[in-house]
């Protein structure tokens, strides 16, 4: 009898520890009921995060993508379609927004992490009790988890979500708003559910596309943007309006944003590019170092034009400027007009000094000032030639006269 309830001790233990082990178990939130899944959705546990929970291809070869989470994996498809017996179907979309009360950190952007596991099994569980009386219900998928307000320690957190029911349900927004609100008056942890537009769960990429709206949603390019053959969501490159015929050229920004640009030596006046003011050159023109060149060039030049002129006025001035005993020797000794003396000898160019001899004639002259015949005499060599000729200038020419 102990043996019979040893063993019944000892297997209600394994039991427990069993279920303990079960992910589904442990994914049950406050209030709610474990729900069986109604997909196809595969996943397993393990007690190292590090483990590839994709590697195998365990979502099949079709177009669901694997995205492993920290204990486990999920398989999604593109949107529109969600994920059963390893492939993708169309469905009915109905995005919407939840918000959690619960601390924010930035763990919950990186999906493989225990926080984003978290809140996906609680938001799964969900939403899987909200529509137990719905039928049709497929998949919830997850958009983003942010932050109510831009605060970082915001206490409350949204969620945008996708949840997808089969193409031959009858269920529509209203119904679905219903259900979900019902399902979340009494729960604790949930602020309130509101639907959202397509293009809000689309995401396209607000800086270069703008989204018309629609159950299957379409990103159109902005004015200066265009697509490529690769792009879906986004616009890659600029319009075909960025052409060199232009001056223009495209470059992508650090954001990744391509941008169309002047090129070098061009800016942008009246949404064209034109050439740079004189002095001005570089990206956009901001480059004045040609300017500041050609104000220090002009100046200089100014400066060197105004020695140029000072010095000229200088040298002319000079130039007419007569020396005071030069002056009046020319005055005494030469006379502009080709006139004759009393001697009938022409006037030269080079004056002659006047002196004295000293004679008690004052006007006499002789040829030679330093002949002076005066009681001084012997202070002065005497003349030891005869001066018979002298240099005489006619009209004609030079000639040697005779003075006897």
């Amino acid at each position: 009898m102990r043996r019979c309830v040893f063993l019944a001790v000892l297997l209600s233990l394994v039991l427990s520890l069993l279920k303990g082990n079960n992910p589904e178990a442990s994914s049950t939130l406050p209030g709610t009921t474990p729900a069986t899944p109604a997909v196809d959705t595969a996943s397993s546990s393990t007690t190292a995060p590090e483990e590839d929970f994709c590697s195998g291809d365990p979502c099949g070869k079709a177009l669901a993508k694997c995205i492993a989470l920290n204990s486990s994996f999920i398989c999604q498809c593109q949107y529109g379609f969600y994920y059963s017996n390893k492939d993708c179907y169309r469905g009915k979309i109905f995005p919407g927004v939840i918000t959690l009360k619960r601390l924010y950190s930035s763990s919950l952007q990186i999906v493989n992490s225990a926080q984003y596991e978290e809140v996906y099994e609680n938001i799964t569980v969900l939403f899987q009790n909200a529509f137990q009386g719905l039928t049709g219900f497929a998949q919830t998928v997850i958009v983003e988890i942010q932050p109510l307000r831009e605060i970082r320690a915001d206490v409350s957190v949204r969620v945008t979500v996708i949840n997808l029911f089969t193409e031959n349900s009858t269920v529509n927004n209203d119904t679905v708003s219903s259900a979900i609100n019902t399902a979340t008056e009494y729960l604790t942890y949930v602020s309130h559910y509101t639907a959202t537009t397509y293009c809000a769960v689309f995401l396209c990429d607000d800086q270069t596309t703008d989204c018309e709206e629609g159950q299957f949603p379409k990103c159109t390019c902005k004015s200066s943007f265009s697509k490529t053959e690769w792009d879906d969501r986004s616009c890659s490159v600029c319009s075909k309006d960025c052409s060199a015929e232009e001056n223009e050229y495209c470059v992508k920004e650090e954001n990744g944003v391509p941008t169309c640009k002047c090129k070098p030596d061009f800016e942008k006046k009246d949404q064209k590019c034109v050439p740079c003011p004189i002095g001005y050159s570089g990206e956009n023109c901001k480059d004045n170092s040609e300017l500041i060149l050609i104000i220090v060039g002009t100046v200089l030049g100014a400066v060197i034009l105004c020695l140029v002129i000072a010095i000229s006025v200088v040298s002319v001035r000079a130039r007419h400027k007569q020396d005071p005993e030069k002056k009046s020797l020319i005055k005494s000794g030469y006379s502009k007009k080709n006139t004759f003396d009393a001697d009938d000898r022409q006037t030269t160019m080079f004056p002659r000094v006047q002196t004295t001899s000293g004679h008690a004639n004052p006007g006499y002259q002789p040829n030679n000032p330093y002949e002076m015949r005066s009681a001084n005499r012997r202070r002065f060599p005497e003349r030891d030639y005869d001066d018979l000729y002298e240099v005489s200038r006619e009209p004609e020419g030079f000639r040697m006269q005779s003075r006897y």
